[in-house]
């Protein structure tokens, strides 16, 4: 039995590569492969990573949660760009800090142009058919690859991945790290793990995987993860949330290699006032027609303790 051409959620979980790794990896390929045939090359970075980040957000919290499939799958390109300012609503209303940071990947829908929404709603049928809202539900199979990272490692052509330094640190690299990290100096709960370079997060992705495995649970303690790049910043803002890091989240953008304080501290805390303020003036961040994706863990978005 199909849904608008996809099988129920529970199936599609039942059908889902049972690999983490795998399963990501096949969500990069389709949407990385649809961008480059459809949308002629790698450009419009934000707009496919901020679409899959978008909704990867609104993805339910756990695998019995409401299933929006039936309802992406059937989206033309307008009415995704209007479920999309939906769940980027949803984000701001929660946290309006992260939400600000992450800002680099969903500013485009204040405005977007008809190049910048062609095609999205076939991007987000691929997607939801390659498995995304079961990727994310599942927080087992979600921190165990950086989703976005790998999309947006593809997105970047070699010679701009060159011009900027950046190395996409692997999985298969990044889990052991942490393992040993984690064993060889063990972090007591509400202690700050602070990541200088964090990239898109993977490892953070890394640890937050750890601590989970030897029985701790990462909303225990405060993260704070930086960038220089804004795109990277903004990333690691989704992340945080597919990731369940907690409440406790600081996401910055500056260069943490000279002065912290002036560079960084002072910048973000100004920064987290100003999105708070902006809020309470601007409780809806995006104008749409389409109700918020309602969060299963009764009103809390997913990286909240239940």
């Amino acid at each position: 039995m199909t849904l608008y051409g996809i099988p129920p959620a529970g199936m599609r979980r039942f059908l889902a590569p049972e690999d983490g790794k795998e399963h990501a990896r096949a969500i990069v390929d389709a949407a990385h492969a649809w961008w480059l045939e459809n949308r002629g090359g790698v450009g419009d970075l934000p707009i496919a990573v901020g679409t899959l980040g978008g909704l990867a957000l609104s993805a339910p919290s756990t695998a019995d949660g409401p299933d929006y499939g039936p309802l992406l799958i059937e989206a033309t390109d307008e009415e995704l760009v209007d479920a999309l300012r939906a769940g980027w609503n949803t984000f701001w209303t929660f946290d309006p800090f992260l939400a600000d940071a992450a800002r680099p990947l969903h500013d485009w829908l204040s405005n977007p142009s008809e190049t910048d929404i062609r095609g999205l709603g076939d991007y987000a049928r691929i997607l939801v058919r390659a498995g995304l809202l079961e990727y994310c539900s599942d927080v087992h199979r979600c921190e165990s690859e950086d989703l976005l990272g790998l999309l947006k490692m593809r997105m970047r052509s070699y010679s701009s991945r060159q011009a900027t330094g950046e190395f996409f640190t692997p999985s298969i690299a990044a889990d052991p790290a942490a393992e040993i990290e984690l064993l060889s100096s063990p972090v007591e709960p509400g202690a700050l793990i602070l990541e200088p370079c964090a990239g898109t997060g993977t490892m953070v992705r890394a640890l937050a995987a750890a601590m989970r495995f030897f029985g701790s649970e990462p909303g225990q303690y405060r993260w704070w993860l930086n960038d220089i790049d804004e795109i990277n910043a903004a990333c690691c803002a989704v992340n945080t949330q597919l990731w369940r890091l907690g409440r406790q989240v600081t996401v910055s953008c500056g260069d943490a290699l000279h002065d912290p304080r002036t560079a960084l501290e002072e910048p973000t805390r100004e920064r987290a006032r100003r999105a708070v303020a902006e809020q309470k003036r601007r409780p809806v961040l995006y104008p749409t027609r389409t109700r918020p994706p309602f969060w299963p863990l009764r009103t809390r978005p997913p990286s909240w303790p239940v």
